[in-house]
């Protein structure tokens, strides 16, 4: 990827595709529960920092859910949900 590309994709990634993926994991994911607390929005955007790294590498689906799970287990403590973080 050259210069200007890597350029464009961190400009849609931080102005499309950070606060598009945020909302679904909001909305879909959410282990720790901010949904009803818009203050917390950002809680979750590390995480999803390296979902978008991911994603740009190409991986796939189950990559994406076991590494969730991860952060869902280790990072925030909770039970796992296969079915969430899928």
């Amino acid at each position: 990827m050259n210069p200007a590309q890597r350029f464009r994709w961190r400009r849609w990634w931080s102005g499309v595709g950070m606060p598009a993926l945020r909302v679904m994991a909001i909305e879909h994911w959410d282990p720790v529960g901010v949904y009803d607390d818009a203050s917390h929005a950002d809680v979750y955007d590390p995480y999803l920092q390296r979902v978008g790294r991911m994603l740009r590498q190409g991986k796939g689906p189950e990559a994406i859910a076991r590494y969730l799970g991860d952060v869902r287990t280790k990072a925030f403590k909770r039970s796992e949900s296969e079915t969430a973080d899928e």
